[in-house]
């Protein structure tokens, strides 16, 4: 904590963190525990955690408590599996993203077609047949508005492969809609 802390420059920078530090640091550690089975695997995440969100803080004192817990939660799922998938070579080991996460996903603009879905039970069980990378990518993109470079840095790549994902994300989620026959229908 206190070298994120000397990497700010303002009082008030540094207050925020501590605040956002002492609300969240049980979930974060808890988050980052389930997924790496370790303690101080987990300890490690909520630092790495923290010095990720550095660049985001002016962004995250505008915003309500829920969508940065959201917005952190997923900074540490994603971060935990990529040091488990280092450590044990295995790719398909998930943490699923809870059904809350998913209902505040449908209640922000991010696309027009899922504004006019008036079943949005429906769309939150939707996601929840994506893979957590999809999940994440949009969540990301349109919940938390980051650009695709800023979530290449979260995620540890590039950002012409985040756009790919987010293309392929929002085909299969079109593509689930459609299937169902929402869309002009009534």
């Amino acid at each position: 904590m206190f070298h994120c802390l000397s990497l700010l420059d303002t009082e008030e920078e540094k207050d925020f963190l501590r605040e956002i530090f002492e609300t969240y640091k049980d979930e974060m550690f808890y988050t980052a525990y389930v997924i790496l089975e370790n303690k101080q695997d987990a300890e490690d995440m909520v630092q790495d955690t923290l010095l990720a969100l550095i660049p985001h803080l002016g962004k995250m004192k505008k915003e309500p408590p829920q969508k940065n817990w959201n917005f952190i939660v997923t900074i540490v799922k994603n971060n935990s599996f990529n040091r488990y998938k280092k450590k044990k070579r295995q790719a398909d080991r998930e943490l699923p993203i809870t059904e809350e996460i998913l209902r505040d996903i449908v209640d922000v603009e991010f696309d027009t077609k899922v504004l006019e879905i008036e079943q949005r039970d429906f769309l939150v069980q939707l996601l929840g047949q994506m893979s957590e990378l999809h999940q994440d990518i949009l969540l990301l993109r349109y919940y938390h508005e980051l650009s695709t470079v800023e979530i290449g840095e979260l995620l540890g790549k590039s950002p012409d492969t985040v756009r790919h994902i987010i293309h392929r994300a929002k085909k299969k989620l079109q593509g689930m809609l459609e299937g169902e026959e929402l869309f002009g229908s009534s």
